[in-house]
Protein backbone atom coordinates (compact mmCIF):
# COMPACT_ATOMS: atom_id res chain seq x y z
CA UNK A 1 0.00 0.00 0.00
CA UNK A 2 2.82 2.37 0.81
CA UNK A 3 4.44 2.20 -2.23
CA UNK A 4 0.94 1.99 -4.57
CA UNK A 5 0.44 5.22 -2.42
CA UNK A 6 3.73 6.51 -2.72
CA UNK A 7 3.87 5.92 -6.67
CA UNK A 8 0.75 7.88 -7.44
CA UNK A 9 1.47 11.11 -5.00
CA UNK A 10 5.20 11.34 -6.00
CA UNK A 11 3.96 10.86 -10.15
CA UNK A 12 1.80 14.73 -9.34
CA UNK A 13 4.49 15.63 -7.52
CA UNK A 14 7.76 15.29 -9.47
CA UNK A 15 5.58 16.77 -12.34
CA UNK A 16 5.64 20.85 -12.65
CA UNK A 17 2.00 22.22 -12.09
CA UNK A 18 2.55 24.27 -15.29
CA UNK A 19 2.87 20.99 -17.73
CA UNK A 20 0.44 18.41 -18.82
CA UNK A 21 0.75 15.15 -16.51
CA UNK A 22 0.73 11.57 -18.71
CA UNK A 23 -0.24 8.73 -16.33
CA UNK A 24 1.20 5.97 -17.39
CA UNK A 25 1.03 3.34 -14.94
CA UNK A 26 3.73 0.94 -15.75
CA UNK A 27 6.16 4.06 -15.97
CA UNK A 28 4.55 5.01 -12.62
CA UNK A 29 5.28 1.74 -10.54
CA UNK A 30 8.63 1.05 -11.86
CA UNK A 31 11.63 0.59 -9.30
CA UNK A 32 13.90 1.87 -11.91
CA UNK A 33 14.37 5.42 -13.61
CA UNK A 34 11.77 8.35 -12.31
CA UNK A 35 9.26 6.92 -9.86
CA UNK A 36 8.64 6.72 -6.43
CA UNK A 37 8.94 3.50 -6.27
CA UNK A 38 12.49 4.01 -7.09
CA UNK A 39 13.37 6.68 -4.65
CA UNK A 40 11.44 4.21 -2.09
CA UNK A 41 13.62 1.09 -2.98
CA UNK A 42 16.78 3.25 -2.64
CA UNK A 43 16.10 4.23 0.69
CA UNK A 44 14.77 0.50 1.47
CA UNK A 45 18.77 -0.38 0.09
CA UNK A 46 20.14 2.09 2.15
CA UNK A 47 18.73 0.77 5.06
CA UNK A 48 19.07 -2.44 4.57
CA UNK A 49 22.97 -1.74 3.92
CA UNK A 50 22.57 -0.35 7.33
CA UNK A 51 21.62 -3.23 9.11
CA UNK A 52 23.61 -5.72 7.64
CA UNK A 53 26.43 -3.33 8.56
CA UNK A 54 25.50 -3.24 12.29
CA UNK A 55 28.00 -0.36 13.74
CA UNK A 56 27.62 3.03 14.78
CA UNK A 57 28.71 5.51 12.00
CA UNK A 58 30.78 8.44 11.64
CA UNK A 59 31.55 11.17 9.55
CA UNK A 60 34.35 12.53 11.58
CA UNK A 61 37.19 10.35 9.85
CA UNK A 62 35.40 9.94 7.11
CA UNK A 63 37.14 10.16 3.51
CA UNK A 64 35.73 10.20 -0.12
CA UNK A 65 38.94 9.66 -2.86
CA UNK A 66 36.30 7.91 -5.79
CA UNK A 67 34.78 10.25 -8.25
CA UNK A 68 31.57 8.70 -7.59
CA UNK A 69 31.51 9.64 -3.48
CA UNK A 70 32.81 12.97 -4.23
CA UNK A 71 30.03 13.09 -6.41
CA UNK A 72 27.82 11.59 -4.17
CA UNK A 73 28.99 13.64 -1.18
CA UNK A 74 28.29 16.97 -3.63
CA UNK A 75 24.54 15.99 -4.24
CA UNK A 76 23.97 15.19 -0.36
CA UNK A 77 25.37 18.59 0.55
CA UNK A 78 22.63 20.46 -1.88
CA UNK A 79 19.30 19.24 -0.44
CA UNK A 80 19.11 21.88 2.00
CA UNK A 81 19.26 24.49 -0.70
CA UNK A 82 16.77 22.46 -2.94
CA UNK A 83 14.63 22.37 -0.17
CA UNK A 84 14.29 26.07 0.30
CA UNK A 85 14.14 26.68 -3.40
CA UNK A 86 11.00 24.09 -3.22
CA UNK A 87 8.78 25.93 -0.62
CA UNK A 88 9.99 29.53 -2.11
CA UNK A 89 9.09 28.26 -5.47
CA UNK A 90 5.72 26.64 -4.25
CA UNK A 91 7.36 23.97 -6.53
CA UNK A 92 7.61 20.11 -5.31
CA UNK A 93 8.99 18.94 -8.28
CA UNK A 94 12.33 20.47 -7.38
CA UNK A 95 12.34 18.47 -4.42
CA UNK A 96 10.95 15.72 -6.16
CA UNK A 97 13.48 15.90 -9.10
CA UNK A 98 16.87 16.20 -7.20
CA UNK A 99 15.21 13.36 -4.77
CA UNK A 100 16.05 11.53 -8.38
CA UNK A 101 18.94 13.25 -9.14
CA UNK A 102 20.08 11.70 -5.40
CA UNK A 103 19.01 8.02 -6.37
CA UNK A 104 21.01 7.98 -9.35
CA UNK A 105 24.12 9.05 -8.04
CA UNK A 106 23.52 6.67 -4.80
CA UNK A 107 23.16 3.74 -7.86
CA UNK A 108 26.59 4.77 -9.13
CA UNK A 109 27.97 4.97 -5.80
CA UNK A 110 26.40 1.80 -4.83
CA UNK A 111 27.63 0.12 -8.31
CA UNK A 112 31.08 1.43 -8.62
CA UNK A 113 32.39 0.85 -4.86
CA UNK A 114 32.43 -1.69 -3.08
CA UNK A 115 30.61 -0.88 0.38
CA UNK A 116 30.77 -4.13 2.69
CA UNK A 117 33.59 -6.51 2.90
CA UNK A 118 35.99 -3.39 2.49
CA UNK A 119 39.33 -2.15 4.30
CA UNK A 120 37.71 -0.45 7.78
CA UNK A 121 38.47 2.58 7.02
CA UNK A 122 37.03 2.55 3.80
CA UNK A 123 34.08 0.47 4.63
CA UNK A 124 33.66 2.81 7.70
CA UNK A 125 33.70 5.85 4.82
CA UNK A 126 31.23 4.61 2.69
CA UNK A 127 28.61 3.40 5.03
CA UNK A 128 28.83 7.09 6.24
CA UNK A 129 27.21 7.74 2.92
CA UNK A 130 25.46 5.23 2.84
CA UNK A 131 23.80 6.71 6.11
CA UNK A 132 23.61 10.24 4.69
CA UNK A 133 21.51 9.54 1.38
CA UNK A 134 19.25 7.21 3.73
CA UNK A 135 18.84 10.42 5.99
CA UNK A 136 18.24 12.74 3.39
CA UNK A 137 15.83 10.60 1.15
CA UNK A 138 13.89 9.76 3.92
CA UNK A 139 13.45 13.72 4.98
CA UNK A 140 12.54 14.05 1.20
CA UNK A 141 10.20 11.34 1.28
CA UNK A 142 8.40 12.75 4.53
CA UNK A 143 8.13 16.71 3.37
CA UNK A 144 6.30 15.42 0.16
CA UNK A 145 3.85 13.26 2.93
CA UNK A 146 5.09 9.92 0.89
CA UNK A 147 5.50 7.06 3.66
CA UNK A 148 8.83 5.32 3.59
CA UNK A 149 8.12 0.94 3.72
CA UNK A 150 10.96 -1.02 5.87
CA UNK A 151 11.35 -3.32 3.25
CA UNK A 152 10.66 -4.08 -0.46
Amino acid sequence: KQVAMGAVFFNDLMNDRIKDVEFDWDRLTTTEGDSGPYVQYTAVRCRSLVRKFGKTVSMEKAKFNQPEEQKLVFSLLRFSEILENSFKQLKPNILAQYLLELCSDFSHFYHKCRILGEAEEVEASRMALVVATEKILNKGIDVLNIESPEAM
